[in-house]
């Protein structure tokens, strides 16, 4: 490779910035919720960290299962965690 082609990739490659990660809407409160879910908590545990009740849990829970189109909390985790909204 000549030195011109070199530092043109360095230089393409200087400039790359990875995606954000998708955050499909969600609020600090739904993302705090998904990833007390994903360390196992459940929703009452949550509720009980959040200071808020379990049916507000319900509540958050439904919407985050609408935002990232998924059907269970399992799919909820793993859709985060792909996204890049949990690390």
């Amino acid at each position: 490779m000549s030195p011109e082609i070199a530092r043109q990739v360095i230089r393409v490659f200087r400039q790359f910035r990875p995606a954000p990660p998708q955050r499909h809407g969600l609020t600090p409160q739904e993302v705090r919720l998904l990833a007390l879910l994903a360390d196992g908590h459940s929703y009452e545990s949550a509720a009980a960290q959040l200071s808020i009740s379990i049916n507000t849990i319900r509540n958050y829970v439904r919407s985050v299962y609408d935002k990232l189109h998924v059907h269970s909390k399992s799919e909820a985790v793993a859709k985060a965690i792909q996204s890049g909204i949990l690390r």
